[in-house]
């Protein structure tokens, strides 16, 4: 065991010490959406009187999203990644504004703003992230960045949520977004003593590589040579991007509905992302085994969790059948995510990145509309249980991808 956690701090050293900044100004902004995550859905509910409404609304920030992401498959490997994130951090602080003003008001325009807004920064955020991670990291060591990532990311919304619980009784759901101003400007002053090579604006790389149509085709001739193992990682994506959502959206909605306050709800939101902080922890102890085997796990005990919540409904088993949903994707994300870095070409890294974003925020759109409109129409059990099957159906496949490399090899 000793062994096991000495390897772990020496691979946490091994790590670029520009990655490690990029995590902490990730870690700065999560911490700040730790106040607002497990009630960011009651906040949508007051300007609708639906699950399906609530889907609808997030469900537009995502496909705005989804666009700002298209033509980053390209800029992302010629503008610098940092420059990117400092035009979303810049961005988000427009959003937080207009999130304010829509609750004070009450005026369904204003929410549709900041929601717009927050889709474009967000994508541009994200994207310049992982696209440098990804760039700046070893060949052999892409899954282990993805964990560190990962841990720290989560670690920023499990302490935000934690002492969101216990303060949530001294403020309210439009003041809840000042919370991300304190990271939001600190992680744009952090990103200036990042040095990196390439376009120095966002607006200078696109009047240079999209100024006509053949430039988007250059984006397809790539897509095209892709091959049918990197489109499965990427369909894990979008699977990771349907779950993420619908736990985020209507797992503190269902929590509301069997009587949990505002403080069990937070400290629910907390257990349920606690799984990834361990993420990093989990790939070292899942390296020995192969990479579909892990896949598949996760994808078994996300399933299983999903059945049981299906049924279930007292609430501690609601919050411990909640982390296990977590630790399903804490267990692939790392891993897909690093097979798609050792599967892609180092001048494509901007591109991966930028098709896995669209892939999960596809999930991200289809997760809320399916999942509000099953739950409005049957129940949020339903919604469940259905989302139980896809894990079960990916999990299989999965399998069935590795016996066929098996085979492949052998022959």
């Amino acid at each position: 065991m000793l062994d096991f956690f000495q390897k772990i701090t020496s691979d946490t050293r091994s790590l670029p010490s520009s990655v490690k900044l990029i995590v902490l100004v990730i870690f700065l902004r999560t911490f700040g959406w730790g106040f607002i995550d497990p009630f960011y859905s009651m906040y949508v509910d007051l300007f609708g009187d639906s699950y399906k409404s609530v889907g609808y609304l997030v469900a537009l920030m995502n496909f705005v999203g989804l666009l700002v992401v298209l033509p980053l498959l390209k800029l992302a490997d010629k503008v610098r990644d940092t420059q990117i994130m400092r035009d979303g951090e810049v961005l988000y602080l427009f959003a937080i504004f207009f999130y304010v003003m829509a609750g004070l008001t009450q005026q369904v325009s204003l929410l549709l703003v900041a929601l717009i807004i927050n889709g474009v920064a967000l994508s541009l955020f994200v994207v310049g992230a992982e696209s440098f991670i990804r760039r700046h990291t070893r060949r052999g060591t892409e899954t282990r960045s993805f964990a560190f990532l990962t841990a720290i990311q989560y670690l920023g919304w499990v302490l935000g949520m934690i002492i969101g619980a216990f303060t949530v009784q001294y403020y309210n759901f439009s003041t809840m977004f000042l919370f991300l101003l304190p990271g939001t400007i600190a992680g744009f002053l952090i990103l200036r003593r990042v040095s990196e090579s390439g376009i120095r604006s966002l607006v200078s790389g696109f009047r240079k590589y999209f100024h006509k149509p053949r430039d988007f085709e250059f984006i397809l001739d790539d897509l095209r040579a892709l091959n049918r193992k990197t489109f499965f990682f990427l369909f894990l994506a979008f699977f990771d991007g349907v779950i993420i959502m619908f736990s985020y959206l209507f797992i503190p909605l269902f929590a509301l509905s069997i009587d949990l306050s505002l403080k069990e709800i937070a400290l629910l939101m907390a257990s349920m992302y606690l799984p990834f902080i361990f993420s990093y922890i989990i790939s070292e102890a899942t390296e020995r085994f192969r990479q579909m085997n892990v896949i598949a796990l996760g994808l078994f005990i996300g399933g299983l969790a999903f059945i049981c919540l299906s049924f279930i409904i007292d609430q501690l088993w609601v919050v411990l059948l909640a982390a296990l949903t977590s630790l399903s994707l804490a267990i692939i994300r790392p891993t897909y995510n690093g097979i798609l870095t050792e599967l892609t070409p180092r001048r494509m890294l901007g591109e991966i990145t930028g098709l896995n974003k669209i892939s999960m925020r596809i999930g991200f759109i289809v997760g809320p509309i399916v999942s509000g409109y099953l739950a409005d129409a049957y129940s949020i059990q339903v919604a469940f249980f259905v989302i139980a099957i896809f894990a079960f159906s990916l999990a299989a496949l999965a399998i069935v991808f590795k016996g066929v490399e098996l085979l492949q090899a052998k022959n």
